[in-house]
């Protein structure tokens, strides 16, 4: 039922209804009508919409406050501490500098748009995907579990296409990866020049395509240096000004068993050896934490940071590109490739989700794959 008054020069109307939302009696009003007429057909308008929906939105809120509580709500107590840090981060320096002053009820499909465009400039193709899953996940839940919004805004968006769909991706030679190895022992004057901790570790990255993460938290207990199998169940999580911590793997598929060779099994073992002989020769050299394999002298965990400015120093030495950690992830894989692996078995070694990743990242690898069996194909059917 409508109710009507005027007040002052304008007209107001006010509906009793039960909000299905909460089952309790609830009320709605607006005023600012010229005239009874005006203030009957919103009224109208409105009670229709309580009838199909069974209840009246709040668009009021702002963007920031909506943002703020959802994120609290919805995605700390569900997302792992460092996914979460990045999806706070793309919506405080993304999201909220472009629409937090606006109220939900005023973000529309146009503007939102033309804001993808611009990001598109700033961003690659993969990075604005990010952010506008994070904004309309948002939307989304405003719409079924806040009930603050009728229908999503930001539906059916069209992300620009990278131009150059596909990445180069940067790794090592043969002939580089053997000289930058080389290169890895410390130097002359280097603090703890007995140590062969690094050449350990870049000789595992290369030779098992482990990511960095997953390298820096392994144990001697997930290694089985006499049936050469190194097991990855876990990754190592080490926050700017933040206090690192173990976490799960990347994805379901990261968690896998790797096999190792002669070479990677003789540099680890001399590795173990070495971890007891540079504590007894630096006084100040402590024993690893929880029995890692690679670590600071204090024991603790090996930064990352400190990894890649030290990768960075060896390919200075080795007079190759200046690459980062990441790159041996890459060469491992082209190599294997190369080597006529099956992109089967590379893609489970890499802990891919699927073939289709491991085939597009190397694209210019398979191609050469595929015009080299055509070849064969083509010598075969000839002869």
């Amino acid at each position: 039922m409508a109710y009507f008054r005027k007040r002052g020069t304008k007209w107001e109307y006010r509906i009793k209804f039960t909000n299905q939302k909460t089952g309790l009696p609830d009320e709605t009003s607006k005023g600012g009508f010229k005239s009874k007429t005006e203030a009957s057909l919103a009224a109208a308008k409105a009670q229709l919409e309580l009838e199909y929906y069974g209840f009246l939105p709040d668009g009021n809120e702002l963007v920031e406050t909506y943002f703020g509580k959802w994120m609290e709500t919805y995605k700390k107590p569900n997302l792992k501490p460092i996914t979460y840090s990045v999806q706070e981060r793309n919506v405080r320096l993304n999201i909220l500098p472009r629409w937090g002053k606006k109220k939900m009820k005023q973000i529309n499909r146009n503007e939102y748009q033309e804001w993808i465009n611009e990001l598109k400039e700033k961003y690659s193709e993969g990075t604005v995907r990010r952010i506008h899953s994070i904004f309309s996940c948002a939307m989304n839940d405003a719409v079924h579990e806040f009930n603050i919004l009728r229908e999503n805004p930001v539906q059916r968006i069209k992300i620009p296409k990278d131009r150059d769909k596909v990445k180069k991706i940067k790794y090592f030679t043969k002939i580089q990866l053997k000289s930058f190895l080389e290169y890895t022992r410390p130097v002359k004057n280097a603090k703890y020049k007995a140590s062969m901790q690094y050449l350990a570790l870049f000789t595992l990255l290369s030779h098992t395509g482990l990511r960095i993460g997953e390298a820096l938290a392994l144990k001697w207990d997930d290694i089985d240096l006499d049936k050469k199998t190194l097991v990855v169940n876990k990754t190592l999580v080490y926050p700017l000004n933040s206090t690192p911590y173990i976490s799960t793997p990347k994805s379901k598929t990261s968690g896998r068993s790797i096999k190792l060779d002669e070479t990677t099994i003789k540099i680890l073992k001399k590795h173990r050896l070495n971890q007891k002989e540079v504590i007894l020769m630096y006084k100040n050299y402590k024993a690893a934490r929880e029995d890692i394999i690679f670590h600071q002298h204090d024991g603790r965990w090996l930064r990352t940071n400190v990894v890649r400015e030290y990768f960075k120093e060896v390919c200075k030495r080795a007079s190759i590109p200046i690459l980062s950690p990441h790159a041996l992830r890459h060469t491992h894989a082209v190599h294997l490739l190369e080597a006529g692996a099956n992109i089967k078995y590379v893609s489970e070694r890499l802990g891919h989700k699927s073939v289709k990743i491991t085939a597009d990242t190397y694209l210019h690898v398979t191609e050469k794959i595929e015009d080299d069996a055509l070849s064969l194909y083509e010598q075969y059917v000839q002869k």
